[in-house]
């Protein structure tokens, strides 16, 4: 049985691509370790046959720009040399140089699943202190993953435009595209589900939710801006945590909505379930670094996988795949007046245009499946490992 290492930065509980990634290697008959370090609990467990492994004590920061965080990548290195693996497989840039150490170093074909544009992705001002510091460690970074990747057997990227971005900028083939697709919900769109039943809320209310990271550049105050006004009895979910959380309640609460819930995050295989049944879903993404211009969030798939249509930003990823299935409509994330007109339009049931695109929503998720998508990763890892597809 062939073996893949993975390594990712991040709770492999929280992280759907990986997941869903490491879940069909292990049914395609791949033994299947993922390091995950931030995963909580047991340093050593088993998910559904996948063993999980957090080697470290140490603290953690995406990129170690301070001493004291690189005790937590030595003990990951360390880790990753005492397995055995055919394919070695890097989520993300920050894992990148510790993968291909191991792979170089034990043998085994190297894969690179870059989540961001990295060249486009704005790592110095995105917070911490020692600014100068954090820009010369970007460009280290930068520097080590163009020559990196010319040395992995295959990469990875999460769409189109990034894809090229990649090609471009790294001088490598173009990378395999394996977008965030989810499997759709068991029920039909229309009826109950687990949030209306948990909001006490009939399926005739209208019922807008937005599911992820509760952080600046989301849209996610405008849309708390836009909220007052609109037609009575509709509902807004916020489902997810995040450091925009207290501001955001605080807001809510000033405003005396009474009609907005925040609600603690449910599990990303279980999430298009849970808000089946919702009338909109929110991707007002802003687009403040190239890597955000060119994003096409998990949400947006999991919406889609609820039969749940979006309210979306235009940027031009998510435009092109909106469009494409005529499962949305846009508006401005910088523009409460914009988000407030849109909203209106669209919960007022002016002219049935939401029950139109409820049901372009549901024909979307029979085709925009990870069922379907993953196939793609499984044919270039049995190119890699010279397995005969089951």
């Amino acid at each position: 049985m062939a073996r893949v290492v993975m390594a990712v930065n991040s709770n492999y509980f929280n992280d759907a691509r990986v997941q869903k990634e490491a879940l069909a290697l292990l049914r395609s008959g791949y033994a299947v370790t993922v390091f995950a370090l931030t995963m909580p609990g047991p340093r050593e467990q088993n998910h559904l046959g996948v063993r999980l492994v957090n080697p470290t004590t140490g603290k953690l920061a995406r990129f170690p720009y301070r001493l004291s965080y690189l005790k937590a990548y030595w003990q990951t290195l360390r880790a990753l040399l005492k397995e055995q693996a055919e394919v070695w497989h890097a989520h993300d840039l920050e894992m990148l140089p510790f993968v291909y150490t191991a792979a170089r170093l034990k043998g085994g074909k190297l894969v690179y699943d870059s989540h961001e544009l990295w060249p486009g992705y704005d790592w110095p001002g995105r917070g911490g202190g020692l600014g100068a510091v954090r820009r010369l460690v970007w460009r280290f970074w930068l520097r080590l993953e163009k020559k990196l990747a010319r040395r992995c057997h295959l990469v990875i990227t999460v769409n189109r435009s990034c894809a090229g971005e990649i090609a471009k900028k790294l001088g490598i083939k173009t990378p395999l595209v394996l977008r965030n697709c989810a499997d759709p919900a068991r029920g039909g769109a229309i009826g109950g589900s687990g949030l209306r039943e948990k909001l006490g809320l009939t399926a005739g209310r209208p019922l807008v939710v937005y599911a992820g990271l509760l952080q600046a550049g989301r849209g996610l105050e405008n849309l708390l801006r836009a909220w007052g006004g609109l037609p009575a009895g509709a509902h807004l979910a916020l489902i997810g945590y995040g450091p925009a959380e207290c501001g955001l309640k605080k807001m809510a609460a000033q405003a005396g909505f009474d009609n907005v819930h925040f609600l603690a995050p449910v599990p990303a295989r279980e999430l298009a379930e849970y808000i089946r049944g919702a009338s909109l879903g929110v991707v007002l993404i802003e687009g403040s670094d190239l890597s955000k211009y060119y994003s096409l969030p998990n949400k947006l798939f999991e919406y889609l996988a609820a039969g749940v249509p979006v309210l979306a930003s235009g940027l031009p990823e998510i435009r092109r795949l909106v469009e494409e299935y005529r499962v949305g409509v846009f508006a401005d994330p910088r523009d409460p007046e914009d988000i407030r007109s849109v909203l209106d339009a669209l919960l007022s049931g002016r002219a049935g245009a939401l029950d139109q695109l409820r049901q372009n929503a549901l024909r979307a998720s029979r085709y925009l499946t990870w069922q379907r998508e993953v196939g793609l990763l499984i044919n270039e890892y049995a190119k890699l490992t010279g397995k005969t597809r089951g």
